[in-house]
């Protein structure tokens, strides 16, 4: 199967705290299957490499037709940076798009 093959990329924003000068804005990018709605890959603009791995055991196969509540809950209580709440944000973005791409 081709990478692409069934599934949609999409991507999220958001600003990252005021304090947190590294990054302009924290992005998102969801690769999810159409027939299932589950997170096959992930990608953050992140530079650590650490953070990258842990927010992917976490996301990667997620399906964002359920509740994307317990999912966040996870990563509040996994992941303790500033950044945190921007990159739950650039997710429900992310899964908005594609909750709109779907609709069509």
């Amino acid at each position: 199967m081709k990478r692409m093959e069934g599934r949609v990329l999409v991507g999220g924003t958001a600003q990252p705290p005021k304090e947190i000068t590294v990054y302009n804005i924290m992005t998102v990018q969801l690769l999810i299957d159409l027939e299932t709605g589950c997170i096959v890959e992930s990608h953050f603009n992140l530079i650590s490499p650490l953070t990258q791995a842990c927010l992917k055991e976490l996301i990667n196969g997620y399906c964002v037709n359920n509740s994307l509540e317990p999912l966040f809950n996870e990563i509040k209580t996994k992941i303790c940076l500033s950044t945190t709440g921007s990159l739950i944000q650039a997710i429900k973005n992310a899964v908005d798009r594609y909750k709109d791409r779907v609709k069509k």
